[in-house]
């Protein structure tokens, strides 16, 4: 296959780079770091064994990716200054049609996609991973390195498989899923309660916020509040499956959840795609989460702070 990444932050590199050992053809779109990027690639500090990732092309831009690529892998963060479809909109037209995969975290995400781009395949992807970036072309992996993905707007095809392949070829464990949107709730269970937490509490690490007091409890009701927005919306989550994120965790490296590492670099949070999203469907469903509108009013007050700074 022959993939674009737009978004190479440390989750896309890291998989789409493990994609390219494998022998698939990978086209990346670096602003800023073109020349370095173009010179040295990456370098992936990686549990699973270093690598370096160096693109098949470098590219100024989308529209400069060649006209035969299979897949546009999407792999920015859910922001609402970051024009998703129009990132998107200069190759959802190519001859190839390519599919356009979204390597993002959140829900409510894929909707506004598919409607954009009614004639091009969107596979959803849930990832599993502890990866940071370290200096620009220099990634760090710590944990996990998983990915669970679904077509999200039509039935299965071959490029699906043919995708899921080229991942697998490269070491990276990758499944088919026959329901992702449950699998996108599933990962909310994880990115709803840890994520906000982990910088509303200071600074906290993944292991920190499994402490067995007054955090891990925190942490817990924010579950149970994710447990039943799902529920009204007849998405079958349970308790054992939150119980079995903490134990996740707790098995886990220690790690600096990404709203973390964003807050800390200065960058925006994603409010709106990881607790914004499910406090509106709470509202339009009214289920009482007063904890989890608590954590998003905070979250917002900071990111406002920063940005008047």
């Amino acid at each position: 296959m022959k993939i674009l990444l737009i978004g190479a932050g440390s989750v896309g590199v890291y998989f789409c780079g493990r994609a390219a050992l494998g022998g698939t053809q990978v086209e990346v779109v670096a602003h800023r770091e073109f020349d370095k990027i173009s010179h040295e690639g990456y370098f992936v500090e990686s549990i699973a064994g270093n690598f370096t990732f160096r693109p098949s092309r470098v590219l100024h831009s989308a529209a400069e990716a060649s006209s035969d690529i299979d897949a546009v892998v999407l792999a920015t963060k859910v922001l609402p200054d970051i024009d998703r479809e129009a990132l998107l909109s200069p190759v959802a037209d190519f001859p190839s049609k390519p599919s356009i995969v979204l390597i993002q975290n959140g829900i409510g995400i894929d909707e506004p996609v598919a409607e954009a781009f009614p004639g091009n395949e969107l596979i959803s992807v849930i990832a599993y991973i502890g990866a940071s970036r370290k200096a620009v072309n220099h990634i760090v992996h710590s944990g996990a390195g998983r990915l669970l993905m679904g077509i999200a707007n039509k039935g299965e095809t071959s490029r699906i498989t043919d995708l899921a392949r080229c991942f697998n070829a490269g070491n990276v464990p990758c499944e088919i899923v026959p329901d992702i949107a449950l699998e996108r709730w599933k990962k909310l269970l994880w990115n709803l309660p840890f994520n906000p937490v982990s910088v509303l509490g200071g600074g906290l690490n993944s292991q920190e916020l499994c402490d067995g007091g007054e955090i891990e409890a925190l942490c817990s009701t924010l579950m149970d509040e994710v447990i039943a927005v799902a529920n009204c919306c007849s998405v079958p989550l349970t308790r054992a499956m939150a119980d079995e994120q903490f134990e996740y965790t707790r098995n886990f490296p220690p790690y600096r959840t990404s709203m973390l590492q964003d807050y800390e670099a200065g960058r925006p949070l994603e409010v709106d795609a990881i607790i914004g999203n499910a406090v509106k469907l709470a509202d339009l469903h009214g289920v009482d989460v007063p904890v989890m509108r608590c954590c998003a009013s905070l979250l917002r007050a900071l990111d406002r702070k920063r940005y008047e700074k």
